[in-house]
């Protein structure tokens, strides 16, 4: 039986790369600003999109939307974020952000611009931005597959 060398594997290096940032991010966040880690995910996708539906805003920070009701309902407790039904379909809310938590937005982004800077220290902008072709050549690469694994999947039913 052959065994995958996870060492040599781009892919878990990714992914221990991002968790790493993640965990890094948190840290700071919950120091500095003293938000938990879905509190300042949310005013970051909220500030790119206001007005989500908590389903829209689930999957943009890639949690189940069961798990982001009490995230809601806590951030709107301490004045965070706001629930308004959403004109067109009164059964759905949409997520808006406060004042008071679109104060917090440049604090958030400072972070992470700081955060960034002591992470790639040692990587030249050159290896910086080929790192980022690579990437999203490898996401393109792989979306394009699921497309059409998706495409067969359907043909096939």
């Amino acid at each position: 039986m052959r065994k995958l060398d996870l060492n040599d594997s781009i892919g878990m290096l990714i992914a221990l790369a991002s968790k790493s940032q993640e965990r890094l991010a948190d840290l700071e966040m919950r120091k500095q600003l003293g938000l938990t880690p879905a509190h300042w995910r949310v005013i970051l996708a909220l500030n790119i999109s206001d007005g989500l539906t908590q389903k829209e805003l689930a999957d943009k920070i890639y949690v189940d939307g069961s798990t982001l009701v009490p995230v809601i309902d806590k951030m709107e407790q301490n004045g965070l974020v706001e629930r308004r039904a959403d004109p067109n379909d009164r059964r759905m809310n949409r997520i808006f952000l406060t004042k008071k938590s679109e104060s917090t937005v440049d604090s958030i982004t400072l972070i992470v611009l700081q955060l960034r800077k002591m992470i790639y220290r040692g990587i030249s902008g050159d290896e910086i931005n080929s790192t980022r072709k690579i990437l999203a050549t490898m996401i393109k690469n792989s979306d394009t597959i699921i497309n059409e694994l998706k495409s067969s999947e359907q043909s096939a039913t």
